[in-house]
């Protein structure tokens, strides 16, 4: 481990040596992001780790779901079970799913059935931008933020008059993707409303898959210290489910509803201080059909109702202090897990110190208190040091922790397998040391090195009966390294190369854990010009996993290349076309589930 950090250090330090080969726009370090610290900061300033996809490079990269726009980034790795509407999870450092924390302008998505979120049901139309926050974030938002956060933040009203947005493509498989979205302001009053249509036959059979959804945001303002904010919206599908290749049953269908609603007042009594309140509430209906030898139909719903109020206040010109609390509860109403409920009751505080303009340091922790097991505490520590205006240093320590899911708890006793009503949360302790540099205008970089501990992990296995239970068995050890290149080669030319070195093993068998590459490595080449052309090259190696926990059932490494292409033409119109899997390669992400061959989309966008 210590020789491949030297030699990744090494090389990094060899890049800093190469000349510049042209002129090219400066690295964009003034963008604001919130997800850190809960606050605005510049992305300059922030001691974490973070990436910002914006809704531009998600149009123009030619992603189809959320899963595209975030997977080339280091540290990421998604469970695609393949092709449209199929289920897709984001995973980070060697993290599970159900261990990434993903939110909706700060609204927390994961669903407490299974602690995962599909972001293939998230709709991109709606998206202004995505953070994506490296490594722990319990201490301000309490649990599954143990790999990562990941902030959605969704479109607003336009400032000023009115805007329309039309999206219509087709692609292979006979995949139709419509959007359309208006927005306008009137006076002190905004509103965007959004709506979307999906449907593929699939490329296995049994693979079909429809889907309906509709935003709706509303903004008042009151005067120039209080905000009001209303957003709602649904999404539902239509699916069928083929399993993996060698299933019994490859005729299943599923069918998702889920709502939404949250209400936001943001108010700024005097410079330098705010105060947010938000209240939603999120509904998740999952219907399972099963078509096999004998009908059956299972239905899985929950409902997280939330309020979050959050209070800033720049008490010195080095000091800002940032302080929260949370209340969540959530129900769940299942023909498998029957009917449960818990709470959370929480509290956070952050303090932002400045030294020197250099020195920036953040303390913060959190207690969460559980209704059914109990009390969490979780501090951290993240800083930044500034060597000079090009040269950053940060660091960070800090715990976090997932709290059970109710399909963990409760799974009724079917003789084979039942739920455990006395598991405890899963915990972590990372540490973090890393630097961003930007050496001139024609090249950037990053490179962190991080190391967490997971205790009390939590795993499915047969108990003295023979009966298959979750326990809190297991601890892991996660090495990693991320290392960020961004080379400016001409005025219309630029290359993101991005390489993710990954050790995840059982602390007590030193397995590899299940479905974690050792390495990965994703570039784009970037061609624009003047005239509103862009073309993208993209290609991902990512190395061999296991697909379960005794290491010998392996999945094999795999290359994809994609090309994507955009014109914006006159009077608001862009054509655009899209090649995945250019090369055509057989390829599994999750085993046994093979994921598309060759896959072409074209579309028009039309603005007004």
């Amino acid at each position: 481990m210590k020789n491949t950090a030297a030699k990744l250090i090494f090389l990094l330090l060899l890049f800093y040596a190469l000349p510049g080969i042209a002129r090219a726009e400066d690295v964009d370090l003034d963008k604001i992001v919130v997800t850190p610290s809960r606050i605005e900061e510049s992305y300059a300033d922030t001691s974490r780790t973070v990436d910002v996809v914006s809704a531009k490079e998600m149009e123009t990269g030619g992603a189809q779901n959320l899963a595209d726009a975030l997977t080339d980034l280091t540290s990421v790795e998604m469970s695609d079970y393949g092709g449209p509407g199929a289920n897709k999870n984001v995973r980070m450092r060697g993290s599970t799913a159900a261990q990434v924390l993903v939110m909706v302008d700060g609204r927390p998505v994961n669903s407490p059935r299974d602690g995962e979120v599909n972001l293939a049901e998230i709709p991109l139309d709606n998206i202004a931008k995505v953070e994506v926050m490296h490594g722990p974030g319990s201490s301000l938002y309490g649990s599954s933020a143990m790999g990562g956060v990941v902030n959605i933040i969704t479109k607003k009203p336009p400032k000023e008059g009115q805007k329309t947005e039309l999206y219509s493509s087709f692609g292979t498989a006979r995949t139709y993707i419509e959007r359309l979205s208006q927005g306008a302001r009137i006076s002190d009053f905004g509103y965007l409303i959004s709506a979307g249509y999906q449907s593929s036959v699939g490329f296995r059979p049994n693979s079909h898959f429809t889907a309906e959804d509709s935003n709706l945001k509303l903004e008042y303002k009151l005067n120039e210290q209080n905000n009001l904010g209303l957003n709602s919206g649904f999404y539902k599908s239509w699916q069928g489910l083929p399993g993996p290749t060698n299933a019994f049953d490859p005729d299943d269908k599923q069918n998702t509803l889920k709502r939404f609603f949250d209400f936001n007042w943001n108010f700024k009594p005097e410079p330098g201080t705010a105060f947010s309140a938000k209240a939603y509430q999120n509904y998740d209906r999952l219907q399972f059909i099963e078509n096999s030898t004998t009908y059956a139909k299972d239905t899985h719903t929950t409902v997280v109702r939330g309020i979050d109020l959050q209070l800033n206040k720049q008490l010195l010109d080095s000091y800002c202090l940032v302080a929260g609390f949370n209340y969540v509860k959530n129900m769940n109403d299942s023909t498998s897990t029957a009917k449960h409920e818990y709470s959370v009751t929480a509290g956070y505080i952050e303090n932002h110190l400045e030294f020197f303009e250099k020195l920036k340091i953040n303390l913060s922790a959190r207690v969460d208190d559980y209704s059914n097991f109990g009390t969490q505490f979780n501090p951290n520590l993240d800083l930044s040091y500034a060597l000079n205006e090009n040269i950053k240093l940060h660091g960070l320590i800090s715990r976090s922790f997932r709290a059970p899911t109710f399909n963990d708890l409760y799974w009724p006793d079917e003789g084979w397998a039942k739920g455990n009503p006395n598991l405890k949360p899963e915990k972590g302790l990372t540490e973090e040391l890393g630097t961003d540099i930007r050496f001139n205008k024609y090249f950037s970089a990053g490179l962190t090195y991080y190391h967490s501990d997971y205790d009390q992990l939590i795993q499915w296995s047969p108990d003295e009966s023979d009966v298959w239970m979750p326990q809190n068995v297991s601890s892991a050890v996660i090495d990693g390294i991320e290392l960020n290149n961004k080379l400016y080669l001409l005025d219309c030319l630029d290359l993101d190369l991005n390489y993710t070195y990954l050790m995840a093993r059982d602390e007590s068998t030193h397995k590899y854990l299940v479905y974690q590459p050792k390495n990965k490595i994703d570039a784009i080449l970037r061609y624009h010009d003047y005239k509103g052309l862009i073309i993208e090259l993209k290609g991902q190696v990512t190395g061999q996993r296991f697909a379960n926990a005794s290491n010998n059932d392996k999945v094999k490494s795999f290359f994809v290349l994609g090309i994507s292409a955009s014109k914006k033409l006159k009077n608001g119109i862009t054509c655009f076309a899209y090649i995945d899997n250019l090369l055509n390669r057989k390829y599994q992400v999750i085993q046994d589930f093979p994921m598309p061959g060759f896959s072409f989309t074209g579309g028009v966008k039309a603005e007004f």
